[in-house]
């Protein structure tokens, strides 16, 4: 039982670095979108008109570039957001493992902090992409991210589709919607991965898992 006690502790451990590994990744992920945000603000997209007859803006058309670096940065977003979503997802699977691990211990440390599994498992599908299957896991620092990108994502949203010519004159509502689209999107996709790993959890007695 020791030996069961000692391994909970050192996977607990684990679990806490790694989550703080992924609060490092989405910061950075997070300055890479103002640093590209202030770098484009002298660029101007081509103007086309959608099947809709309104105008939008596409390629980007940049003046201001001072190293080929970073126009590399500046131009190949997508690709850079894509690599911090699986160094995302890496760590993610990582401190995943260590919780089913934990799973599958017949420890009672820490029982306040469990959740029940099916519970659990909606929330993160359904609505994991507003942080509130972190806050009910105490992990209030990525839920706080996943919140804030929410709200980025809602109201740049309502600006594209309902104040179109501002979207199309401020580049900072491009960007703004962009990056939160994707960030979203890489969400949902974390979500998927976790709820995968819980739905494989062994359950205690009252149906609750470490998540």
């Amino acid at each position: 039982m020791k030996k069961e006690k000692k391994y909970f502790l050192t996977l607990r451990r684990n679990i806490i670095r790694y989550n703080k590994i992924l609060v490092l990744i989405f910061a950075l992920f997070m300055l890479y979108c103002l640093v590209h945000s202030v770098s484009i603000l002298d660029c101007k997209g081509i103007d086309f008109y959608t099947s809709t007859g309104e105008v939008t803006k596409d390629m980007l058309t940049c003046t201001n570039m001072s190293t080929d670096l970073l126009s590399f940065f500046i131009n190949h977003n997508t690709l850079i957001c894509v690599l911090f979503l699986i160094a995302a997802l890496i760590v993610l699977v990582l401190q995943k493992i260590c919780l089913y691990k934990i799973n599958k211990l017949e420890v009672n440390e820490l029982e306040d902090e469990k959740v029940e599994k099916t519970t659990h498992i909606i929330i993160t599908l359904l609505l994991g992409y507003t942080g509130l299957h972190k806050y009910r896991t105490e992990n209030r620092v990525i839920g706080n991210i996943y919140l804030v990108n929410f709200a980025v994502f809602a109201v740049s949203w309502i600006i594209k589709n309902w104040f179109v010519e501002t979207y199309n004159e401020y580049l900072i509502f491009y960007c703004a919607y962009k990056f939160s689209l994707i960030f979203i999107i890489g969400i949902i996709i974390l979500n998927i991965v976790e709820s995968i790993f819980s739905l494989a959890s062994l359950k205690d007695d009252d149906e609750k898992i470490f998540a």
